[in-house]
């Protein structure tokens, strides 16, 4: 009580999340004004089955590559997209052991799932193979999972899928290669029962779906109802 009496005569200089500067009170999220302001929210105009963002002046439903390509996963829904200062963010977070970020995105990820009125009735984390957890220090994605499973007071099943195969780094290669390098990298590494049940399934960012769609697939194959993807950022 006296700390909380402290902060309030003598707020905290609290930072923003991304450049540093001093936050005011009527800041959003973490960030300041400047850096809140670059931010690209995915609201209503984006793709009902990816959540790819479309042009305002495009008048249809289902992206192109969705059209194309049927998906394992019943639908994937983002809080913002991998652009400008987004994209520092997330690398501060994965690669720098930012970890205290997971507040942040797992907050604008909880708002999108109460938003679109999702329902699950468990929470899963995308893995990542245990030679990459090793050198990095932790999963990203499973720091997300975490704290959302606490505040929706949903179970998480840690663990439930592994990854079998310690594929290359994804983020130059096309579409095709994606799927081709991650054919069988994911396994069920649980003795659990998910038949019938709703899966969200927890990452920090969308790309070309590939990584979230296997494993989609091995959890419809294993029982479940169907899966929900839920993403920090959509890439464009």
């Amino acid at each position: 009580m006296w700390n909380a009496l402290l902060d309030l005569i003598y707020p905290p200089n609290i930072k923003c999340i991304i450049c540093n500067r001093s936050l005011k009170i009527n800041d959003k999220y973490g960030f300041c004004e400047e850096c809140y302001q670059d931010i690209r929210f995915i609201g209503e105009d984006c793709c009902d089955k990816c959540s790819k963002p479309f042009n305002k002046s495009v008048d249809m439903t289902i992206c192109q590559d969705c059209i194309k390509q049927e998906h394992f996963f019943h639908r994937a829904v983002s809080a913002v997209e991998y652009y400008g200062k987004i994209k520092k963010l997330i690398f501060s977070f994965k690669y720098h052991d930012a970890t205290y970020l997971a507040k942040y995105m797992g907050d604008m990820m909880i708002e999108v799932f109460q938003r679109e009125e999702l329902t699950a009735d468990i929470i899963m984390a995308v893995p990542i193979h245990s030679i990459r957890q090793r050198n990095r220090g932790y999963n990203q994605a499973h720091l997300l999972a975490k704290y959302i499973s606490k505040e929706l007071g949903i179970d998480y099943y840690k663990g439930y899928l592994i990854r079998v195969k310690n594929t290359e780094v994804l983020y130059n290669l096309t579409k095709y290669e994606r799927k081709k390098i991650m054919g069988k990298a994911f396994e069920i590494g649980l003795n659990k029962d998910i038949r019938y049940k709703e899966i969200l399934l927890i990452d920090d960012i969308y790309t070309t779906g590939t990584t979230v769609d296997h494993c989609s697939k091995v959890l419809i194959e294993a029982g479940a109802k169907e899966v929900t993807v839920l993403t920090f950022a959509r890439g464009i």
